[in-house]
């Protein structure tokens, strides 16, 4: 496969009032070559393709430790998508994942152990909770900033370390 640069990644965690969280990320990458160009002629070798980067971050997601509310959760990829923004250089690749916790009336937390990294390239994180519900604290690598009381984002820059923790606290 030929050089394909990361340029920016976007995290969307929709959570439910019953726990299910629908994770949407969207990695952007620099593809000068246009090898995902040349895959999207071939549907059979997209199809392949695809399915190959559903395993690897399937690989990559088995890797980490994600809990809610004191119980290991496993976050499956349900679909990957691929497409281009305008030129064939400009290639995002997009991941369907999903993953379900036991909810508790009252406070409630997720919880996502890893390896420490450093950042490869920039990256966002939203986190949507439901109407009525309530962030109380947030332990994250970068930046993080509430929305309100049920929105939350967190923003990694590029060079910074990742310590490989996470933890959001919330009110349901």
């Amino acid at each position: 496969m030929s050089e394909i640069e990361a340029l920016y990644a976007y995290g969307f965690f929709v959570v439910t009032h019953d726990l299910k969280v629908h994770q949407t990320i969207v990695f952007e990458y620099l593809d000068l070559d246009r090898y995902y160009a040349s895959l999207a002629e071939n549907i059979e070798a997209l199809d392949q393709e695809l399915e190959a980067l559903a395993a690897s971050m399937q690989e990559f997601l088995d890797k980490e430790e994600v809990v809610i509310n004191g119980e290991r959760v496993r976050p499956r990829v349900t679909a990957v998508d691929l497409g281009f923004k305008g030129e064939p250089e400009e290639v995002y690749v997009i991941y369907f994942i999903e993953f379900r916790g036991k909810p508790r009336k009252g406070v409630n937390y997720y919880e996502n152990l890893y390896e420490e990294e450093m950042a490869e390239y920039p990256f966002v994180a939203y986190w949507l909770f439901p109407p009525g519900a309530k962030i109380i604290s947030v332990e994250a690598s970068g930046t993080t900033e509430l929305l309100g009381d049920n929105i939350l984002v967190i923003r990694v820059e590029e060079g910074e370390v990742v310590s490989g923790y996470e933890k959001i606290v919330f009110e349901l």
